[in-house]
């Protein structure tokens, strides 16, 4: 029986080269009629970082500043997606049908939160990027490295350059 891919997770840290990786998500699930979750992670504060807001803003303050955070990174997500998709149909013919698509921005740590979204989710793939880091440093980004190695389902890794 080949290999049903039904549920992909898409993650996204945002960053101009992001698009790129969307579309390898588009790319597959066209392929195999599948659901694509997108999906930000908001990361948690080190507690030297929770330490200096406390001593600024009260919890309410700084509840409502992650609450606004949380908000504007949803709104970016919305404003790719139908960026990208309109501008994919234009030049290739690929689309994704809203309907096979979620959009969530979790907040946490997210290594942790990519893994158990696609628990969660079911996701049969993830799809993510990873930045370069140099010579010294392997091509993964360290949040790639660490999904790739717990991740209990394949992971495509699409290389993310700054050009």
């Amino acid at each position: 029986m080949p290999y049903q891919m039904k549920k992909i997770l898409y993650t996204t840290d945002l960053s101009p080269a992001a698009p790129r990786v969307f579309q390898y998500a588009i790319f597959l699930a066209n392929q195999f009629d599948a659901h694509v979750t997108s999906m930000h992670v908001l990361e948690e504060l080190s507690p030297d970082a929770k330490f200096a807001i406390a001593l600024h803003f009260s919890d309410g303050d700084a509840e409502e500043m992650m609450r606004k955070k949380q908000k504007e990174a949803k709104e970016e997500m919305f404003q790719r997606v139908e960026t990208l998709c309109q501008a994919t149909t234009l030049s290739s013919g690929e689309y994704i049908d809203p309907d096979r698509l979620t959009i969530r921005v979790e907040r946490g740590f997210p290594e942790e939160k990519i893994l158990s979204v696609s628990k969660e989710i079911g996701a049969d793939i993830i799809v993510m990027g990873a930045h370069e880091k140099g010579f010294t440093h392997t091509f993964l980004g360290s949040v790639a490295k660490r999904v790739l190695r717990r991740s209990k389902i394949p992971v495509v890794i699409v290389p993310l350059t700054d050009e």
